[in-house]
């Protein structure tokens, strides 16, 4: 029969070497990161780039738990006011991201902080009956069917959730030293946090948001915009072995970390590269704008809400409708912007950005 397992405290030991070697991917994934930020913090759409990456994560983090929504499906959603289950997974991942930034200003990373994020992620979710806002006061397991002999990884007992949580806390707020940085140091919260499975359900949507935190809170972000979760989520299966990998007799840390800070090099890349490609487009939709007349402010409005009708625009910029009826008539000369075939509410797509941020 599998017993749970009990995980070390931390901090985590490794030999000189091994920290040696991680301590330099770091300073790679560091400038990296810094590149990002530069890029970003100098950005005239920064609030709409900062939007779109924070949904983005919110999909990907929710993704890695089986939800099948898309960047469209989301962004129809928003629109329309319809959605389905998956969507408000998404949804919810989205608002405890902006509650724990907020959270974040005000009170340490903390037990009283993951308990309001998971209760926000559970709300009107799959699970949603599963103890939200709580720490389990049962066991719970990981595995392919509902018997524990079958589970790939059975957490600790329910009774050391409390004082694993509490060694968590305080290595997360800087009680305890060791030689990483500060995204190895990520790398380690999220696995330990994962491995100690404190909730009954969104225990890795809780997780991979805290990861976000942990790096607004030691200054590598600026703002809220880096998620590693895209990259996880294309390496799901190495992620969760390499999440196993930490939970045995000789914990297999260093690789985990390795995973993780290259990761996050793959990912500052991505986003390097989709803030550059989304800068490029405002400019060229800008240029038209100017030759053709059209105010601004609609330009910046549909960088906003990439999914809109004309009474959409018509609020958005304090126009009146004929006016924003002629500025989309005008845009859709641009190719940039496609309409669907219903006669009345047309909802036009600004296919040109969705395909660089999907």
């Amino acid at each position: 029969m599998k017993k749970p397992f009990m995980p070390e405290m931390l901090p985590v030991k490794l030999n000189d070497a091994d920290i040696i070697e991680i301590y330099k991917l770091e300073a790679n994934a560091r400038a990296k990161i810094e590149r990002f930020n530069s890029l970003l913090e100098r950005s005239v759409i920064k609030e709409e780039v900062l939007m779109f990456f924070s949904l983005d994560e919110s999909i990907q983090s929710s993704r890695i738990e089986g939800t099948q929504a898309t960047f469209s499906d989301v962004m129809e959603a928003q629109a329309t006011g319809k959605k389905d289950k998956d969507i408000q997974e998404v949804l919810n991942y989205l608002h405890a991201l902006q509650e724990g930034v907020r959270l974040l200003k005000s009170i340490p990373i903390s037990t009283r902080m993951f308990l309001r994020l998971h209760e926000i992620i559970m709300e009107d979710a799959r699970g949603q009956h599963r103890s939200p806002g709580e720490y389990r006061r049962i066991q719970n397991f990981i595995g392919p069917t509902t018997k524990i002999e079958d589970a790939s990884y059975i957490p600790p007992e329910p009774q050391m959730v409390g004082e694993l949580m509490s060694n968590l806390e305080r290595y997360a707020n800087d009680e305890f030293e060791d030689d990483f940085g500060p995204i190895a140091r990520a790398a380690i919260i999220h696995a330990q946090f994962e491995t100690i499975h404190p909730f009954l359900d969104g225990n890795g949507r809780v997780g991979r948001i805290l990861i976000m935190l942990y790096l607004l809170h030691k200054g590598i972000l600026y703002s809220p915009t880096f998620f590693v979760s895209e990259e996880l989520e294309k390496n799901k299966f190495k992620y969760y072995a390499l999440l196993n990998s930490i939970r045995g007799k000789e914990p297999k840390w260093k690789e985990w970390l390795v995973f993780f800070i290259n990761s996050s090099v793959n990912q500052a890349d991505k986003y390097i590269g989709k803030l550059v490609a989304i800068e490029a487009l405002y400019d060229e939709l800008m240029n038209f704008a100017k030759s053709n007349k059209i105010n601004d402010s609609a330009v910046l409005a549909i960088f906003k809400k990439p999914f809109f009708t004309v009474k959409d625009l018509e609020s958005e910029i304090g126009v009146s409708y004929n006016t924003a009826r002629s500025y989309v008539a005008k845009l859709l000369t641009s190719g940039k912007i496609y309409g669907d075939d219903k006669k009345r509410n047309t909802m036009y797509r600004f296919y040109d950005l969705i395909d660089i941020l999907r």
